[in-house]
């Protein structure tokens, strides 16, 4: 029989992740974003020019999710696509000029959260509290990449 003390800190992540989802999503809600499309404009600000296949890569996100939102953001009216190469499969994605008014706030609404999730923490325990997220990351980020293996 499994435990519920076995499957704590898997319940707390995901609690976390939905809370901060929930609190960047009300952050962005008045400029008629959500988070995930919050985070795809950003590297869309940070790289003008990235390809859809660089977002999916870079966000961990699959190809439909992606490509929802860049029509989403699209219809906004905050970004434009141009074919690469006169290539019409490979699109690079520029922010429009609406889409470059949100950059401030984008950096805000990442610094807030990340204040709100830190906020009590010793500067030592920010540090770590760093360290050991991107080692979770590498490790369900190497999971995803190679696919949906069964673990052993």
């Amino acid at each position: 029989m499994i435990e519920a003390s076995q499957f704590k800190t898997a319940s707390v992540i995901v609690r976390l992740g939905n809370a901060v989802t929930y609190y960047r999503n009300r952050k962005m809600q008045e400029y008629g974003l959500t988070s995930a499309q919050g985070d795809v404009i950003r590297a869309i600000l940070h790289e003008p020019g990235i390809t859809a296949a660089e977002l999916k890569k870079r966000l961990g996100l699959s190809q439909s999710t992606v490509a929802g939102i860049l029509e989403r953001l699209e219809g906004k009216g905050l970004l434009e696509k141009t074919a690469v190469d006169g290539d019409a499969r490979k699109m690079s994605l520029h922010p429009t000029a609406r889409g470059l008014e949100l950059e401030n706030m984008l950096k805000q609404t990442a610094l807030e959260t990340q204040r709100r999730i830190m906020e009590g923490m010793t500067p030592e325990e920010q540090r770590e509290f760093d360290r050991l997220l991107e080692i979770a990351l590498a490790h369900m980020s190497g999971f995803r990449e190679k696919g949906c293996e069964r673990d052993g």
